[in-house]
C-alpha cells in the first residue's frame, strides 16, 4: 500500500510513466548509502528510509538534491548551499576582525559558536515566518469563502432577475432575444453613423442629423424585412433575433468597407499617400516597396478621417445641453406642435378675431 501511494504521489509530480523509473534510482540510492550494510528489516527500512522523499530544499520535484523530472543536480540546493557558505565566510570574517589574536582552536570553536547561534536565529525567524503564514492564510480563506458565497447569492439574484424589456421571469436581467435585439440596435445606429459620415458634408449637424435619421431608416427596413420573412417562415423568435443580430453586423461590416473605400479616394488620403511615397523613394527603397509604404498610408489616413467624420457624426445626434434641461414632457410638447410632412398646416386665428366671431355668434 505505502509503495502504490508513493508511486501516485510521484506521478503527480513526473508523470505516470517516469514515475516507476525515479522511485526505483531513489532505491537504488538508498542502498548505495548503505555502504553494503545488510538490510535487515526490508519492510521498516523501505518506510522509513527507502521510500520517503528527502528534499533538501522548497522545491517539490527535489530528492536527495537531484531533480526527479531532469535527473540533474537540483539548482535550489546549490543555492541554499551558496547561502550556508556565504554565511560561514561572513561569520569567519567577523572573527578574524574582532579577534585577531586568538590559536585556531580557538578561533575555530569561536567560529562554530557564533555560526550555531546565527542559524539558530535565522531558524526561529523562519518558524516566526511560516506561523504567521498559516494564520495570514487562515484569514484569507475566511476572506475567501465570504467573497465565494457572496458571488453565488449575487449569481442567484441576478439569475432570478426579469428580463428588464420583456420582462420574461429569471433572464438574469436580459433574456437572449432582448440582448440580440439591443445588438441590433447598436449596430443599426452604427451603420447609420458611418453612412452618414461619408455621404455628404459633416460641418452642418442639422443637415448631417437629417441624413443620419435617412439611413437610419432604411437600415432598420432592411432588418424589418429580414425577420418578417423569417418569421413568416415559422422560424423562433430566438432564430429571427440571432439572424438579425448577424444581418445587423453584415450590415455594419458593408458600410464600414464601403466608407473606407470612398474615403480611399479622397483628396486627404492622396495626399498622404503620395507623400509616403515621395520619403520612401528618398530613402532609396524599391518602388514596390514605396508603392506597398505608400498604400498603408493611404489606408491608415483614410481610417482616421473615417474616425474623425463618424466624431461629428456623433456630436450631432447627441442632444444639446439646453434639450437635455428642458426634459422630455416638454420635449414631446415641441414634437407634438411641428407639422408632419404634407400635412396642411390651418393658421390659428388671433385672439381679437376669436372674440368678435364669438360676439357675432
Amino acid at each position: 500500500m505505502a509503495l502504490k501511494a508513493e508511486l501516485q504521489r510521484l506521478a503527480g509530480i513526473v508523470g505516470s510513466e517516469q514515475a516507476p523509473v525515479v522511485l526505483a534510482e531513489r532505491l537504488a540510492r538508498r542502498l548505495a548509502a548503505q555502504h553494503g550494510e545488510r538490510v535487515r528489516e526490508p519492510v521498516g527500512w523501505l518506510l522509513s528510509r527507502g521510500l520517503p522523499q528527502r528534499a533538501k530544499c522548497y522545491a517539490t520535484a527535489c530528492d536527495d538534491q537531484v531533480r526527479m523530472d531532469t535527473g540533474l543536480v537540483c539548482p535550489s540546493c546549490e543555492l541554499l548551499i551558496g547561502d550556508r557558505r556565504a554565511l560561514r565566510h561572513e561569520v569567519v570574517q567577523a572573527v578574524a576582525a574582532e579577534l585577531p589574536g586568538l590559536a585556531p582552536a580557538e578561533a575555530k570553536a569561536e567560529v562554530e559558536r557564533r555560526l550555531s547561534r546565527e542559524v539558530a536565529l535565522r531558524a526561529a525567524r523562519d518558524a516566526v515566518r511560516r506561523e504567521r503564514a498559516v494564520v495570514e492564510r487562515a484569514r484569507r480563506e475566511v476572506v475567501w469563502a465570504q467573497q465565494r458565497e457572496e458571488l453565488e447569492v449575487a449569481k442567484a439574484e441576478l439569475a432570478a432577475r426579469a428580463c428588464e424589456e420583456c420582462g420574461v421571469p429569471e433572464a438574469a436581467g436580459l433574456c437572449p432575444v432582448c440582448s440580440y435585439n439591443r445588438k441590433v440596435r447598436a449596430a443599426v445606429e452604427e451603420a447609420a453613423q458611418v453612412a452618414a459620415a461619408v455621404n455628404g458634408p459633416v460641418k452642418d449637424l442639422g443637415v448631417v442629423a437629417d441624413r443620419l435619421a435617412v439611413y437610419r431608416v432604411r437600415l432598420e427596413g432592411e432588418v424589418d424585412r429580414a425577420t418578417d420573412r423569417l418569421r413568416r417562415e415559422g422560424m423562433p423568435e430566438a432564430a429571427v433575433a440571432w439572424e438579425a443580430q448577424n444581418l445587423a453586423e453584415e450590415l455594419l461590416r458593408a458600410e464600414r468597407a464601403r466608407a473606407v473605400d470612398a474615403l480611399l479616394d479622397s483628396a486627404e488620403a492622396q495626399t498622404e499617400a503620395e507623400r509616403v511615397f515621395a520619403i520612401e523613394r528618398a530613402r532609396r527603397s524599391g518602388e514596390l516597396q514605396a508603392r506597398a509604404a505608400s498604400e498603408q498610408a493611404r489606408q491608415r489616413c483614410a481610417e482616421l478621417l473615417l474616425a474623425q467624420r463618424l466624431g461629428q457624426v456623433r456630436a450631432a445626434d447627441r442632444p444639446s445641453a439646453s434639450e437635455e434641461a428642458v426634459g422630455w414632457r416638454q420635449r414631446m410638447v415641441e414634437l407634438a406642435a411641428r407639422p408632419l410632412d404634407d400635412e396642411i398646416r390651418v393658421p390659428r386665428p388671433a385672439a381679437g378675431e376669436c372674440r368678435q366671431a364669438v360676439s357675432a355668434a
